[in-house]
């Protein structure tokens, strides 16, 4: 009896490892790298063009992932520090806290996007953030490119 205890003790723990390892091995680190998104310009009344530039960055930090995200454009600058979850597929973008600039009334947690790859493009679907200058709201697109991969030969 003793021993059929023991042997249901050490099934059920590797079975226990084993669900915990596929658990930590979703593939989200494939999206360490750097991303851009340059909205398309616009003019200001004031006859000027105005822009506005995106730039995410993802990093490994232990076993999860965090990233900066910064926005510069015509009087606009912040810089966020976020959150990463979800798989090789998909990612949400979540606040974390104000690294420089306002905050943009964020409360930590907010998922500010969700980036997808979907045939082939990478899909941006828009939450607490939005891009700034376009004239009607846009809750998706084909906005962010990879500039490169974390750990990439190049």
């Amino acid at each position: 009896m003793q021993k059929h205890i023991a042997y249901c003790l050490v099934f059920f723990s590797l079975l226990l490892a084993a669900c915990s390892n596929h658990q930590k091995n979703t593939g989200i680190e494939k999206w360490a790298g750097e991303y851009s998104f340059e909205e398309e310009p616009v003019a200001a009344n004031a006859g000027y063009i105005m822009a506005m530039e995106w730039s995410f960055s993802i990093q490994k930090q232990n076993d999860s992932l965090k990233g900066t995200l910064e926005v510069n454009g015509q009087q606009t600058f912040f810089k966020l520090s976020t959150g990463i979850s979800g798989d090789s597929n998909s990612i949400a973008v979540t606040y974390n806290h104000v690294i420089d600039g306002s905050g943009e009334q964020l409360k930590q947690g907010d998922t500010l996007f969700i980036l997808s790859k979907r045939n082939g493009a990478l899909i941006t679907q828009w939450r607490a953030l939005e891009p700034r200058l376009s004239p009607v709201m846009v809750l998706e697109c084909d906005c962010f490119i990879e500039m490169k991969q974390k750990n990439s030969p190049h």
